[in-house]
């Protein structure tokens, strides 16, 4: 059977959201050796949702459907989907009882409108939704299941993990099963990537392949299942390769990486960030367990701010100006004073797209990270837009603390 993904949402076609579910199914699926043959988005409409599921099931197509499950006037799925195969919506006591005990959970009552949810087509049979209101039901018409997931990412992903793969597998079976491996590259170009991928002897039943993550590029290694073997000679090889520019490896994010490092040293930090607006205490606070190093993060955009809160000197503004490498020293050694830490890391630069000079164009970044050795500070040169280049200086930033903590 082939299987199909259906997205379901005005504002995934009229560009107010993207879609990002289709790619998440797509990866979960290929790592249990299934693929997807077809993508489908479709808007909130009964009708052309219903004739789509019944030409899916006709053809003997298995669906993977997401959105459309909420409480308001413009989640119709299971309304379409009841029409689709002939049933009727009826109060699912199994759905109710589900939405309740979220609610109950969180210490609030259940919201009239929330009994929509349970509205769903009578033979269908409910999938529990761990992270959200609402329930997800499979209906297996001729056996040949479709499957239906709430549109909200988070809940999606969990209830495709928990409940519709190993539903799934009990229908049909994967191609081959597969094993992969994930090198998540910082700090190198998709052309010098490229061309060392190209010189690198791997084994022959290792797939080799790689895609720009902003600003990460993905290089990832595939085998079957029972080539483990031959996926560890792979491994062994391109991180030889790559070296210290594997940042992060298979789901893992760089500031996890840095944010476990970080614990493992028992050491603290402190931030003092102006062009990055507070983007690297963002990223290490996402974290779990991040207050055990994470003693303050300063935002000190202005110059005012950087005297203030870091001490940095009028004379040395005034002098040197915000962007230079002895701002970027002396905010690093104020906020590393007055925070009492082991550790600190500043940033300061130009993102652009006004601001520079001849002398200091757009992407100018000076980044300085203090410790009990001294302070030492780099000059950067970054390309790209204003978004571009924050984050681009973010990373730099968590890597070079990644490497001086990996020793």
């Amino acid at each position: 059977m082939e299987i199909a993904v259906v997205t379901i949402g005005d504002e995934l076609l009229n560009g107010d959201v993207i879609d990002t579910n289709t790619a998440d199914i797509a990866r979960q699926l290929a790592c249990a050796g299934y693929s997807v043959g077809q993508a489908i988005t479709l808007p909130d409409n009964p009708r052309q949702i219903a004739s789509t599921l019944q030409y899916l099931n006709e053809n003997k197509i298995i669906a993977l459907v997401c959105g459309g499950l909420g409480p308001t006037r413009d989640d119709v799925t299971a309304r379409a989907a009841a029409q689709a195969f002939h049933l009727t919506l009826a109060l699912n006591d199994t759905a109710l009882a589900q939405i309740e005990e979220y609610f109950s959970h969180a210490g609030r009552t259940l919201p009239a409108g929330n009994e929509k949810q349970a509205l769903i087509p009578h033979k269908a049979k409910v999938m529990r939704n761990q992270c959200g209101t609402a329930p997800g039901f499979i209906i297996n018409h001729d056996n040949c299941p479709t499957f239906f997931m709430p549109g909200v990412p988070h809940e999606m992903n969990d209830m495709l993990e928990r409940e519709v793969m190993p539903t799934l597998q009990r229908f049909i079976r994967p191609n081959v099963c597969v094993s992969e491996r994930v090198f998540k590259v910082f700090g190198l170009e998709e052309s010098s990537i490229e061309r060392r991928l190209a010189t690198l002897n791997l084994p022959r039943q290792v797939q080799i392949s790689f895609r720009l993550e902003f600003p990460l590029v993905l290089v990832k290694l595939k085998v079957r299942a029972d080539d483990e073997n031959a996926l560890e000679q792979a491994e062994k090889i391109v991180r030889e390769q790559f070296g210290i520019h594997v940042v992060a490896y298979d789901n893992e994010t760089m500031a996890e990486v840095v944010s476990g490092e970080l614990m493992a040293a028992e050491t603290t930090l402190a931030l003092a960030e102006s062009c990055t607006g507070g983007l690297i205490a963002k990223m290490l606070t996402d974290i779990p367990g991040s207050s055990s190093y994470l003693e303050r993060g300063v935002v000190s955009y202005a110059n005012s701010a950087k005297h203030d809160l870091l001490g940095v000197s009028d004379e040395l503004l005034m002098s040197k100006g915000a962007v230079s490498a002895e701002c970027a020293e002396a905010m690093a050694n104020g906020v590393r004073q007055r925070a009492k830490t082991e550790l600190a890391l500043a940033v300061t630069g130009i993102a652009g797209p006004g601001g520079g000079t001849p002398q200091k164009p757009c992407g100018t970044v000076f980044i300085a990270l203090a410790n009990t050795q001294g302070t030492q500070v780099r000059e950067c040169h970054f390309s790209g837009d204003r978004q571009q280049v924050r984050i681009k200086t973010a990373y730099t930033a968590l890597d070079w603390l990644r490497q001086i903590l990996a020793g």
